[in-house]
């Protein structure tokens, strides 16, 4: 068998690009310990997807948080661990049988494997057991970090420091950040974010916790955050909200008390897992509550040909496509701002509790039959 970890341990930085050259992915911007691309691993257009070169791991700051190369591979082939395996071996000249391999591998390896993504987009799919993410090795990590110390700018957004406290906030002084633990239905740590203060990293504020040579990270995929804090409200109502932020679950927090409901998926995303959790919670109504990128009331009258329109069109859908994994198993609704009283790029808990009622009142239901 090819041993993953001899791989992983000898392909170099141009092992990997020449791999995601072989899919047309090229990366947009190089500096120190990051090369930037696209956020191709779920068929996004950010510029959101860093490789670090000293840990030789990919993190994509929109929706798949931490992956290898064999995670990221498996995303961008829609493959198996075996795939990417396979896919990587012949980029250092190693086959199964033989281990170095001294054939000459010019085949074109994207037409290989449009077999096997075909092959995997008709087979039978078997239901698996839900896997929840382990907890970090460090338990003792959190101690690093000032936990009195608390960022002003939150607090006059309405977050106290008693909820702050509740969700394990910390500072991080030498990096001037906002330390964020993620945990899981346990209550474990599974992942640390960070929300940087500095300058340099105003393109991109969240990022996972590294420190000394360690990544904190973990897959936004299969965890909500917020989760373990308001489980208690979950399970008196059996409903949730689901937002994209951090911040919007503490405010919750400040309105609700231990009858809040709502969860974060920090990012733009949700995922099959993040729908059979919510099954497994018995959860029986879903609102879907992400941030306002676009106001709507501008496009009462539009021209099908203006750039703007079109990506609010793809905004759009994309929520809708977001509420199709719901729809089938829950009483589905989307909180839409159709009367303007948020301001772009906010949540619907941004302006308080007042504002996030009146939505919540006025909520749509969206079902099977409502989308194309």
């Amino acid at each position: 068998m090819i041993d993953k970890d001899y791989l992983l341990e000898n392909i170099t930085e141009e092992n990997i690009l020449n791999i995601l050259a072989d899919f047309n992915i090229t990366p947009y911007k190089t500096k120190d310990n990051e090369i930037w691309f696209t956020t191709v691993c779920h068929g996004g257009d950010s510029h959101k997807l860093c490789y670090f070169r000293d840990s030789k791991t990919f993190y994509c700051y929109t929706n798949c948080g931490f992956m290898n190369i064999f995670s990221f591979l498996m995303k961008i082939i829609h493959g198996e661990f075996t795939d990417a395996l396979k896919l990587v071996a012949k980029e250092l000249g190693i086959n199964n049988r033989y281990g170095f391999n001294t054939q000459n591998y010019n085949k074109d390896i994207r037409k290989e494997f449009s077999t096997i993504n075909k092959y995997l987009s008709i087979r039978r799919k078997k239901h698996k057991k839900l896997i929840n993410l382990p907890k970090i090795n460090n338990p003792n990590i959190l101690n690093y970090f000032e936990n009195n110390v608390f960022y002003q700018g939150w607090i006059d957004e309405g977050i106290s420091i008693s909820t702050m406290q509740k969700f394990g906030i910390s500072w991080y002084e030498s990096r001037k950040s906002i330390i964020i633990p993620h945990k899981n239905i346990n209550g474990e740590i599974v992942g640390i974010r960070r929300r940087s203060l500095l300058e340099e990293d105003k393109d991109n504020k969240y990022m996972p916790l590294i420190l000394e040579g360690e990544v904190y990270s973990h897959s936004l995929n299969m965890n909500f955050y917020g989760l373990w804090e308001h489980l208690k409200g979950i399970k008196k109502f059996k409903k949730v909200l689901i937002v994209e932020s951090e911040k919007s679950c503490m405010l919750s927090q400040e309105y609700y008390g231990d009858d809040a409901f709502v969860i974060a998926t920090c990012g733009f995303n949700i995922s099959n897992w993040h729908r059979n959790l919510l099954l497994k919670l018995e959860v029986r109504e879903v609102i879907l509550g992400f941030d306002k990128d676009f106001k709507i009331l501008e496009f009462n009258e539009y021209d099908e040909d203006d750039p703007e329109y079109l990506k609010f069109q793809r905004y759009v859908n994309r929520i809708n496509s977001l509420a199709q994994k719901f729809t089938p198993f829950f009483t589905t609704y989307v909180l839409w701002d159709l009367d303007g009283v948020l301001d772009i790029k906010q949540s619907p808990l941004d302006r308080g509790k007042k504002i996030l009622e009146y939505l919540m009142k006025h909520k749509i239901e969206i079902t099977t039959n409502d989308i194309n």
